[in-house]
């Protein structure tokens, strides 16, 4: 009961009682737990006058120098604490969940609030300055939706109330044993209007929150906010606990999980978009079985930013430019040539190429060359001079679009018998679809240059063959380590009751589906593909979130030629 006594009385204390132990508060401890991924840092804070100390964590497996754009989470300390107090404990809490694949890879900052409620000049300090530095100096996605704060205590208090009154910065807000107000019961703190006026940012952001009490501990501590939040649609979870005594530990004990989960959820949700009316964008593609790899998420993704995606697919297996101009061709004397398939909202039918331009007002017409030929300039014409011409005859107000396709995995015997590399098999088709963009004034759809930045990563490589996997005498259901692989691989295959090991060195699998749809997302739309949260099985949180910055790296490098290709 004493315990509980001091720390209730220093968290209650008066105005003029804060700003003298401000005076007295260590502001930088560099005596930090011995954490792997623990950095301690310290920040000229103009808004304090005097250095701040603050500690960053970053995930196994950080990289900086990689493309990932990992989300941030912000630990506010409680009374009497200081920037090294729970950084330990709670960066070993995520690391595990991390470990596991309930949370994904994230960057944690706990900075040091001194005795300040997380108020006046503190809170400028977070707001204005450790933020922006966080931002600045790390790779992370700086997005409301790929930030949360939580903290314990004054933290947990502070925690909720930076997140109300700064509604463009968060996503979530999590408190341990806080309250709306030192005393009272909240119901003329600040922090009720101020969710008013800010409601519509906050439901933009899919702003959620959870507040952990003890059933000794003010577990009504946040009840008015509570009621102003059901009444504006946002969400706002309570939980209380028994016998708690305003310990962090056990409130680590009975809750760390709750909290850990409740964080993961907001950082991987359905992003902001969610309360918005659809914007409507209406695709063709004409291609092959690449073209429906890279579509095979894309309405889900899409979904997940705000777009309402109509597809098209005038798509068929193996298909080469050639073959599609030809169908086209063959339409025109024979009108009984239909060979695409066309699924309306009322039925299915077969449609010439011809047929498939006019089925809808397209924006957007897509074009690639079969794989085994894309590295192959010579392939394209002239038949894409007379595809480019039909999309101008039929759907005229579309723009054309160039899907760059990927090269295939190194251990590909096409490869092999062609004498070249992954490398050199991808420097042909991005010379190749670069020539016919540049003479037809498209877009790249660069699939496979974000295919190209994937493999290339550090530790993503993929060795083949597997040293240690006999692949003459291979047994059931065992593999080759695939590890980062983009496209299905090594597989077993049942056929007449036999299995058998097939390598398919050329179709996306999951993963390599989600970069080329998150690609074709960002390029069709302008919206970044590191804000999109929706995550198919088969893809880790890990995987999903460095895929993320891949896509949107391999379509911010091809920006500037595109936007050049646009205005000719």
């Amino acid at each position: 009961m004493r315990t509980l006594f001091l720390i209730l009385t220093a968290f209650l204390i008066t105005p003029n009682a804060l700003a003298q132990r401000d005076r007295e508060v260590k502001w930088v401890n560099a005596d930090i737990p011995s954490v792997k991924g623990l950095e301690h840092k310290v920040l000229a804070s103009k808004s304090l006058g005097h250095d701040v100390g603050y500690v960053v964590w970053t995930p196994p497996g950080f990289n900086e120098a990689e493309v990932t754009r990992y989300p941030v989470v912000y630990f506010l300390h409680g009374a009497g604490g200081s920037e090294a107090s729970d950084s330990g404990g709670f960066a070993s809490r995520l690391a595990d969940a991390i470990g596991r694949n309930k949370f994904p890879p994230a960057i944690c900052v706990f900075p040091n609030g001194g005795m300040s409620g997380y108020r006046g000049n503190v809170e400028r300090m977070v707001v204005d300055e450790l933020i922006p530095s966080i931002d600045a100096d790390y790779p992370t996605n700086c997005t409301p939706s790929a930030r949360a704060i939580v903290g314990f205590s004054m933290g947990g208090s502070g925690a909720v109330a930076l997140a109300i009154q700064h509604p463009d910065l968060f996503c979530a807000a999590g408190s341990w044993g806080g309250a709306l107000s030192r005393q009272g019961n909240g119901e003329d703190s600040p922090l009720l209007p101020a969710a008013m006026e800010n409601a519509d940012s906050l439901k933009q952001n899919a702003f959620a929150l959870l507040t952990v009490n003890g059933d000794g501990d003010r577990p009504d501590g946040f009840t008015p906010l509570a009621k102003i939040l059901q009444l504006l649609g946002i969400s706002h979870q309570t939980v209380t606990l028994e016998d708690t005594n305003h310990n962090f530990g056990k409130y680590y004990e009975s809750s760390g999980d709750t909290m850990i989960a409740f964080l993961a959820q907001r950082l991987t949700v359905k992003s902001h978009h969610a309360d918005q009316s659809a914007r409507i964008i209406r695709v063709l593609s004409i291609g092959n079985s690449f073209a429906g790899n890279a579509c095979k998420y894309l309405k889900q993704i899409a979904s997940d930013g705000g777009i309402e995606l109509v597809i098209g697919t005038a798509n068929l297996g193996g298909c080469t430019l050639e073959r599609h101009a030809t169908l086209a061709k063959q339409f025109a004397s024979d009108s009984k040539s239909r060979p695409y398939s066309y699924s309306s909202e009322s039925d299915e039918t077969r449609l010439s190429l011809q047929e498939y331009l006019v089925a809808q007002p397209w924006d957007f017409v897509t074009l690639q060359q079969m794989s085994a030929l894309s590295h192959q300039s010579e392939t394209y014409h002239p038949y894409i001079d007379e595809l480019v011409a039909l999309i101008g005859k039929h759907a005229s107000n579309a723009e054309i679009v160039m899907h760059q396709t990927w090269a295939y995995r190194a251990d590909s015997p096409l490869l092999k018998g062609w004498d070249i590399t992954q490398d050199q098999m991808h420097e042909g088709l991005s010379e190749a679809y670069a020539e016919v963009a540049e003479q037809f004034g498209a877009k790249i759809m660069p699939v496979g240059l974000a295919f190209q930045i994937a493999r290339s990563a550090d530790g993503r490589e993929v060795v083949v063959p597997d040293p240690s996997f006999d692949y003459l005498n291979p047994v059931y259901p065992n593999l080759p380590d695939q590890q980062h692989s983009l496209v299905v691989g090594w597989h077993w295959r049942s056929q007449n009751d036999k299995r058998s090991l097939w390598l398919d060195f050329k179709h996306a699998n999951a993963s390599g589906c989600y970069l080329a749809g998150l690609v074709w997302y960002e390029t069709l739309t302008g919206n970044d593909a590191r804000d999109i949260r929706y995550v198919p099985d088969g893809v880790n949180q890990s995987d999903a979130l460095f895929l993320r910055g891949v896509a949107h790296d391999a379509v911010a490098s091809t920006r500037a030629v595109n936007k050049r290709a646009v205005s000719k």
